[in-house]
């Protein structure tokens, strides 16, 4: 299941089965089961990512061309969405979820562009009965990607190839001899001014194929020009996207120019308190053990969206 409702991901082993009471941000509450984590055995940098879900860098440590095309994307066409979007402020609040109508008109409008507008889940208020308060928006540029790269993108550098893709199941080629690793998505987060935090949120989990010890979605995080991401985590939160109160007492702020994150722990947008949009560049990934486990069957492989194959093997 996605943040957005629709794919699917669970966590590895149970010692407890205490109830737990899921929070809900308009006070409902339903009973859920905690999970835990196997991933802390692993050392090093690699342990805390399985582990704990994230990872900070500081300065942004890798060169790569697919992050030089977000950075391109974004100096092209961040001003005219921002610009689109705020004309279309009076529609943010209709239908299920905030900036849903300013979304679909913003991606008809550019979608020649290779540029599209999305809504994960929005922001909320910081006190009960903690309803939803405004939109969040994601722009989305993989359809650009797919003209730049038409057979596949560019690879990663091998420091970032290592920290990614340790295992063998992720680093071969498949029998019929296509790429192991694809693209979710790239583009950039943006919160609209005053935005109070985004709800807490798992971007993807997969209910009946626990994490297997190891990362199958990785989420690359970004600031420009000395800025620092402020993502806020709760580390080892692997839950199949269920939120219980606690959690928002267990959250830290991955605080770094960079962050690599692993979409199936739960975290947020922080506040945008500015004036002015706040964007995060972002380039998601799909491992082939996500693939096979968990995007295969969901229903987010309709046939119509492609994930943008990594042009690389181990």
């Amino acid at each position: 299941m996605t943040a957005a409702g629709k794919h699917a991901c669970a966590e590895n082993g149970v010692t407890s089965r205490k109830k737990r009471r899921k929070a809900n941000p308009c006070g409902q509450s339903q009973e859920v089961e905690p999970q835990r984590d196997v991933g802390f055995k692993l050392a090093g940098e690699l342990g805390q990512l399985v582990g704990k879900g994230f990872l900070e860098f500081s300065p942004l440590p890798w060169v790569w061309e697919l992050i030089s095309f977000v950075e391109e994307m974004y100096d092209l066409h961040h001003e005219e969405v921002e610009h689109q979007l705020e004309k279309l402020r009076d529609t943010w609040h209709r239908g299920d979820r905030p900036g849903g109508e300013a979304a679909e008109e913003v991606t008809r409008r550019l979608w020649a562009k290779g540029v599209a507008v999305y809504c994960p889940p929005p922001s909320e208020e910081e006190e009960a009965p903690w309803c939803n308060s405004g939109p969040r928006f994601y722009v989305s540029v993989t359809k650009a990607a797919w003209e730049r790269f038409p057979v596949g993108a560019p690879a990663p550098p091998k420091a970032l190839q290592k920290l990614l893709w340790p295992h063998e199941a992720d680093r071969a080629l498949s029998k019929e001899g296509s790429w192991p690793n694809l693209i979710r998505g790239l583009g950039w987060a943006l919160a609209p001014p005053r935005s109070s935090p985004q709800a807490l949120h798992a971007d993807i989990w997969g209910n009946d194929r626990p994490r297997p010890g190891r990362v199958r979605f990785h989420h690359i995080l970004w600031k420009r020009q000395g800025s620092l991401c402020n993502t806020q985590i709760v580390p080892g939160a692997f839950t199949d996207g269920e939120t219980w109160e606690e959690h928002y007492t267990q959250m830290t702020t991955a605080s770094a120019p960079c962050l690599l994150v692993d979409n199936e722990v739960l975290h947020r947008g922080a506040a945008n308190p500015s004036r002015n949009w706040v964007s995060t560049c972002s380039i998601e990934l799909c491992t082939r053990t996500g693939y096979e486990e968990v995007w295969k069957e969901s229903s987010e492989n309709d046939g119509v969206y492609r994930m943008l194959p990594i042009c690389w093997s181990g």
